[in-house]
């Protein structure tokens, strides 16, 4: 990806996330501050802090167990 496409990629990820700080009935903005809420205070898109790299999956897998926001216990990947 160009650098122009990643910072138009950056750019449209924030305005989704602020969407949804501002819109959500999950956000974690009380909704009673929403309507005053514009946007997360962002640091402008910089590539030389980006990077490309290929992903392998690690061949030994061990599973660990991981207590969720809701407290159930949720079987992961380590």
């Amino acid at each position: 990806m160009n650098v122009e496409a990643w910072k138009r990629q950056i750019e449209s990820e924030r305005r989704q996330k602020d969407q949804f700080f501002k819109e959500h009935w999950q956000s974690p903005i009380p909704e009673k501050d929403r309507p005053r809420f514009k946007s997360l205070n962002y640091f402008p898109p910089d590539p030389k802090y980006r990077f490309e790299l290929e992903l392998h999956e690690h061949e030994k897998k061990k599973i660990v167990q991981i207590e969720d926001t809701g407290g159930n216990l949720r079987n992961m990947f380590r």
